[in-house]
């Protein structure tokens, strides 16, 4: 696992829901920290620019200090890196064999750049891996996140909902926990009842849940019908699927992205975002 942080307090919040998952899981927990300094940087490194990185470095590796001790016995492992954000951490993704990244969506502007909003999407956009957020609105205990008794899962047909479906169906499973699936319509009336059983038959073949799964169909705008019904069912987690970047360039299919960035900012509990790879 892989634990992409700015060493702030509001990105630590994180911290605890990936010690959490590596806990139950036996897993090994990489804490990545990326300084960088693009908005000074120019050809020739001034002795300015190089005391900012230095400064930046001393505080990183005060961090690292700071919070080895809540590993306990937790094997991890903290990597302290200079450059652009996404390609540091996608080449750790890459040698390390990383199954989860953890985020969290907030942090601070300045020399050890912002693991806030724009950053944490293109993580998520670009990660071949799931990507576990954790959004300010967040609240609760994040060792009872890792038995995850309910899961909530949008869909909406399209490719990227449905491995959305397979990878919440295969928590659910191995959690024995709830899976509700809903799929909002922006319109005005209802569809047919038979989309609920459509939806339902969604569900992998091989999958053994422990109840059936819960259909909801909505009119309205998907994310506020996603996060509204998140807070009445008060699930333990969101499974969101989103288009990867080949697919957003260039066309005006913008919405799944905005959807998947609205969500991951105010949902209250985490969210988990599974890109296509078509």
């Amino acid at each position: 696992m892989l634990f992409a942080t700015d060493f702030q307090g509001t990105s630590n919040v994180a911290l605890p829901y990936a010690l959490s998952i590596a806990r139950r899981h036996g897993s090994k927990v990489y804490v990545a920290h990326v300084i960088a300094l693009s908005p000074f940087s120019g050809p020739s490194p001034t002795s300015a620019l190089r005391a900012i990185e230095a400064q930046a470095i001393r505080e990183a590796n005060d961090a690292v200090t700071h919070l080895q001790p809540l590993f306990g016995q937790i094997p991890g492992e903290f990597l302290i890196r200079r450059g652009d954000i996404w390609k540091e951490i996608s080449e750790i993704v890459e040698k390390q064999e990383i199954d989860l990244i953890v985020v969290g969506t907030h942090g601070r502007q300045g020399a050890s750049k912002v693991l806030k909003g724009s950053v944490a999407e293109k993580i998520f956009r670009h990660a071949p891996c799931p990507v576990l957020t954790i959004g300010p609105r967040i609240h609760g205990d994040s060792d009872r996140f890792a038995e995850l008794h309910s899961i909530l899962v949008p869909t909406d047909g399209s490719p990227e909902s449905l491995g959305a479906i397979s990878y919440a169906a295969s928590l659910a499973q191995f959690y024995q926990g709830r899976l509700y699936l809903l799929h909002a319509i922006r319109g005005e009336q209802m569809p047919e009842v038979s989309l609920k059983d459509a939806i339902r038959n969604l569900i992998p073949a091989g999958i053994e849940l422990s109840s059936a799964p819960k259909v909801f169909v909505e009119v309205g705008a998907p994310s506020r019908k996603i996060l509204d019904l998140a807070e009445e069912l008060a699930v333990d987690l969101i499974v969101l699927g989103v288009k990867p970047p080949a697919i957003l360039k260039g066309t005006s299919t913008h919405q799944p992205m905005a959807t998947a960035c609205k969500v991951v900012s105010e949902a209250i509990c985490p969210v988990i975002t599974v890109r296509s790879r078509a």
